[in-house]
């Protein structure tokens, strides 16, 4: 029994250091993408392939935990909560390393006005995560009752927004390369806010007993 609570004492501390980098990195990635942060790009890049490691490390543990000890109710639930998290926070990270990339793309390009709209977007989308994040590390639902008005901001905002875009493309066609990389990134917002619903759905699980559909 001992041996059990170390390992997943363990477990929970390699989750939520991948969870607070995770929403690090969505905190940190539009502003890396507005101000042309080379540097910050780079870290970001470094930022994944932590993640990534310990996405598999989690992982490892959790199926060891799950063979080995076959854990009851609550911990059940808290290792099933880790396993399926883990998987939509790496995909969190790896759209905010993609939106490094757009930056490190764009660095030398023109940049136009309509890249204003993908502030509020990753203001919202990083909300999200931080709010599921908190509930997720202190297995509480507190704030979870926003995220369903939170990602239809988004999903409005990514119509609104392309169409704008898409507008100024037919309006100055030179820029339809860099704007093209502006409509990218902005899915990639949403996407992360879709991302962020099933890991509340997660935790309310875990929290409650009970299956929750946030959308």
């Amino acid at each position: 029994m001992l041996k059990f609570q170390e390992e997943m004492t363990e477990l929970r501390k390699c989750t939520m250091k991948m969870a607070s980098l995770t929403a690090s990195m969505v905190e940190r990635s539009i502003d890396v993408l507005l101000d042309m942060d080379l540097e910050g790009a780079e870290k970001m890049v470094d930022d994944f392939t932590k993640v990534d490691r310990l996405d598999r490390k989690i992982e490892e543990s959790a199926i060891r935990i799950l063979t080995l000890y076959q854990p009851m109710a609550s911990d059940m639930r808290a290792v099933a909560t880790y396993m399926k998290s883990i998987t939509y926070m790496e995909r969190i990270a790896k759209y905010c390393k993609n939106i490094a990339g757009a930056a490190q793309y764009l660095k030398d390009k023109p940049s136009y006005d309509v890249c204003r709209c993908l502030k509020p977007m990753g203001d919202t989308a990083a909300e999200m995560v931080r709010i599921v994040i908190n509930g997720l590390m202190n297995a509480s639902v507190d704030g979870f009752d926003r995220i369903t008005d939170m990602d239809n901001i988004l999903d409005d905002a990514l119509r609104h927004d392309m169409k704008e875009i898409i507008d100024f493309i037919t309006k100055c066609p030179e820029s339809a390369d860099v704007c093209t990389y502006y409509i990218s990134v902005m899915k990639f917002i949403e996407r992360i806010g879709d991302h962020a619903c099933k890991i509340a759905e997660k935790v309310t699980f875990m929290v409650t007993g009970f299956h929750a559909i946030i959308e």
